[in-house]
């Protein structure tokens, strides 16, 4: 008789558990500045808090660095109003924050943009976002790279926007072929005609933004890994 497998704590178990957990050890409020109401800690303090967080559980550390990716993108936009809107549910885990930067080993690339049709006051997004992590059935925020095309003879631009997991459009397949998948509500995204308005907008002109992301990326994986190996 196969013994049976070790049962797993919830908060090793549960994606929704396991973000409560990454939230009640202050990973969140690391990563924001005093102003904005959080700690404001060095990257040494940051990457050593993330080390600890994988070393516990890997699914954790990729939890807590996809939240810091999304965290990380509204304090470098330039759009003040989403920011103070989203950036305190993402603090207190009330919304979870979904990225898919590949996690795999090595460098992560920042993944394919969706395409853009143009509306009056807004666009239709379509496209597949590929290893999409924490995305939590109980809500959150995806981080949206996208193509606008342009209608004259400019050339076409990325961008990036935040999308709610409530919008019309929106559909999730998770991946369950691995216990990390799973633990870390990871899946792809599939986007038909989802709507968002040009109020919505993260960057315009993405390449900035997606520089300071890799950069992040580049710190936090290092200790992702370093805590895992552990």
């Amino acid at each position: 008789m196969n013994p049976a497998p070790l049962a797993l704590p919830p908060a090793a178990s549960d994606p929704e558990a396991l973000l409560a957990e990454v939230v009640a050890s202050g990973w969140p409020r690391l990563l924001v500045p005093r102003a904005q109401g959080g700690e404001g800690a060095d990257p040494t303090e940051v990457a050593d808090a993330l080390r600890r967080l994988a070393s516990r559980h890997p699914a954790a550390g990729w939890v807590a660095w996809s939240q810091a990716l999304v965290i990380e993108a509204l304090l470098k936009s330039a759009n003040v109003a989403v920011r103070e809107h989203v950036l305190p549910d993402l603090m207190t885990g009330e919304r979870a924050g979904a990225v898919s930067w590949a996690p795999s080993l090595g460098v992560g690339l920042p993944p394919m943009p969706v395409q853009a049709q143009p509306l009056e006051r807004g666009w239709h997004l379509s496209g597949r976002l590929e290893q999409v992590l924490n995305l939590q059935w109980a809500g959150h925020v995806v981080l949206c790279p996208v193509w606008f095309a342009s209608p004259d003879s400019r050339p076409p631009r990325m961008g990036w926007t935040l999308l709610r997991s409530e919008e019309d459009g929106l559909r999730q397949v998770p991946h369950n072929s691995r216990p990390w998948m799973r633990q870390a509500a990871c899946g792809s995204l599939h986007l038909e005609r989802v709507y968002f308005r040009e109020d919505e907008l993260l960057a315009d002109q993405g390449d900035t933004l997606s520089a300071s992301l890799l950069v992040l990326d580049q710190t936090l994986r290092a200790a992702l890994w370093a805590g895992a190996l552990t």
